[in-house]
């Protein structure tokens, strides 16, 4: 898996958000400055998934920061990610991983979940404007959330080192 320190890989994909069908890319938001909250999820609709989009869609905390965007990223087709996004006013781009070379690119694709092979893992990455991974979580059990906590205060983080709230540093 990609750690904190490293350079995200970048990617473009086709998503939908807004009700609309368009491509989104790491490069867009990064190359404007905008850190981006990378979030990859097995399915669209499985009851799992969609507590922890609806947690980060709910998340004030996410929602208020300036120049952040949060990508949905799963190996399920834009049509899906169109019908769940609007079944649960999720308002950030879901993107389509269709073949799993972006989670693999980060390290989260698994080889085999609930019978259908090649999906991604709960996983997030807040990944800044020069394109380092300031924050790293995947899940180890289904139900696992990442500390939202530790995911505003990397996305507010811009420079060579970030204090954790706790007196760690992320890098």
């Amino acid at each position: 898996m990609l750690q904190t320190g490293q350079t995200a890989p970048t990617f473009e994909l086709p998503g939908a958000g807004g009700g609309r069908i368009d491509t989104h890319g790491l490069a867009e938001y990064a190359d404007s400055g905008w850190a981006v909250v990378v979030v990859f999820y097995p399915f669209d609709f499985h009851p799992v998934c969609t507590s922890q989009m609806c947690t980060l869609r709910d998340s004030e905390a996410l929602s208020l920061l300036e120049n952040t965007v949060v990508l949905g990223i799963s190996t399920d087709g834009v049509y899906s990610h169109r019908a769940f996004a609007e079944e649960h006013r999720i308002d950030f781009p879901l993107l389509s991983d269709s073949d799993g070379r972006v989670a693999e690119a980060y390290g989260v694709r698994a080889d085999e979940m609930d019978d259908h092979r090649g999906v991604a893992r709960s996983a997030l990455f807040v990944v800044d404007p020069d394109r380092t991974v300031r924050y790293a979580w995947r899940s180890e059990e289904p139900a696992d959330e990442p500390d939202l906590t530790a995911v505003e205060h990397a996305a507010r983080c811009h420079g060579d080192e970030c204090d954790l709230p706790d007196g760690k540093s992320y890098l």
